[in-house]
C-alpha cells in the first residue's frame, strides 16, 4: 500500500485531499498543527522530526500547510513578515529537509508543494504573502533539478482563490489592518467586495484532484495551475505593458486618490492573528 504525508490536513484543501487519497486506497498520514491525531507543526524542527520518527518516510509528501496575512506592505511589521515566512517558506523547508534526502537514498519518492497564483502574480495587499509564495516557486524549481538524478519527482500546484477557511483568515487580516491605515478606505472596500472574488473561486476538491494527479501521474508535470483565472491573468500580463496592468490593479484594489485616515495609534502595524492550519489561496 502506498503512503502519503499531508501537512495542514485540517484545512479545506487538506481535508479534501485526505478524502481523495483514502478513496484510492492509500495509507494517509494526515497531520495538523494541533489535535488528537498526527501532530506536525511546520514551525518546529522538533515536531517535524517527531512526525518522521512516528511514520517513517512515505512514498509522497504534500507540503500543504500555509498561512495568509494580507495588508499594505509599508505597514507590515517584522513580526507579521517573519510569521508568514516561517510557516510558508521555512516550514516547507523543514519538512523537505526531513524527508527528501531519505527519498533520494532509496531511489524514489515524490514531493508536492502547494504554491499559489500569488507566487506568479502580485496584487495589492498581497506583498508579504506573495513574497513567501515566490520563494516557494524558486525553492521548488531548484529542488526539482537537484533530486531528479536520484529518481525523486517534485511538482508544484498553483491554485487561484480557493473557497476555504484560509480565505476567512486572510480577509480578517485585512479587516484588522484597516482602521488606522493610510489605506483605510481601499482596505474596507476590498473587504466589502469579497463577494466579487467568490464568483471566481475554485473548490478545495478541484485543488485536491490536481494534487492527486501530481502524486500518481507516471510523468508528473513541473506545475499544475488550478483555476481559469490563473491562465487569464498570466497571459494578459505577458502581453500588456506594465503601466496598463498597474492601472487595472489599482482599480481592482480601489487605489484611487487617498483620503486622510483617522489619527494613527503609536507604532501602528499589521496585527498578527492566531496561526491556523490551511493552504494558500
Amino acid at each position: 500500500m502506498k503512503s502519503v504525508l499531508i501537512t495542514g490536513a485540517g484545512g479545506g484543501i487538506g481535508r479534501a485531499l485526505v478524502a481523495r487519497f483514502e478513496r484510492a486506497g492509500w495509507l494517509v498520514h494526515a497531520s495538523e498543527r494541533k489535535g488528537p491525531g498526527l501532530v506536525l507543526d511546520v514551525t518546529s524542527e522538533a515536531s517535524v522530526q517527531d512526525c518522521k520518527a512516528r511514520i517513517g518516510v512515505p512514498d509522497v509528501v504534500v507540503n500543504n500547510a500555509g498561512l495568509g496575512l494580507l495588508g499594505p506592505i509599508a505597514e507590515t511589521s517584522d513580526e507579521v513578515l517573519m510569521r508568514q515566512l516561517d510557516v510558508n517558506v521555512r516550514g516547507l523547508l523543514r519538512v523537505t529537509r526531513a524527508f527528501v534526502p531519505e527519498m533520494c537514498r532509496r531511489g524514489h519518492g515524490r514531493l508536492i508543494n502547494v504554491g499559489s497564483l500569488a507566487g506568479t502574480f502580485t496584487l495589492p495587499w498581497f506583498g508579504s504573502y506573495s513574497a513567501s509564495k515566490y520563494a516557494v516557486e524558486a525553492m521548488t524549481d531548484a529542488l526539482r533539478l537537484e533530486v531528479a538524478p536520484f529518481g525523486v519527482k517534485v511538482s508544484l500546484v498553483e491554485p487561484t482563490i480557493v473557497g476555504t477557511g484560509f480565505v476567512d483568515g486572510a480577509v480578517a487580516s485585512l479587516e484588522a489592518a484597516a482602521p488606522h491605515s493610510l489605506w483605510h478606505q481601499p482596505l474596507r472596500q476590498t473587504v466589502a467586495d469579497r463577494a466579487t472574488f467568490s464568483r471566481v473561486q475554485i473548490s478545495p476538491e478541484q485543488v485536491a484532484e490536481a494534487l492527486f494527479t501530481a502524486a500518481t501521474a507516471r510523468r508528473p508535470r513541473a506545475r499544475y495551475r488550478v483555476g481559469a483565472l490563473s491562465s487569464v491573468l498570466l497571459r494578459l500580463t505577458a502581453v500588456l505593458p506594465t503601466a496598463v496592468v498597474d492601472a487595472a490593479l489599482r482599480v481592482m484594489g480601489r487605489l484611487q486618490a487617498p483620503a486622510l485616515p483617522p489619527a494613527p495609534r503609536a507604532n501602528t502595524v499589521l496585527s498578527l492573528p492566531a496561526p491556523r492550519d490551511g493552504v494558500s489561496p
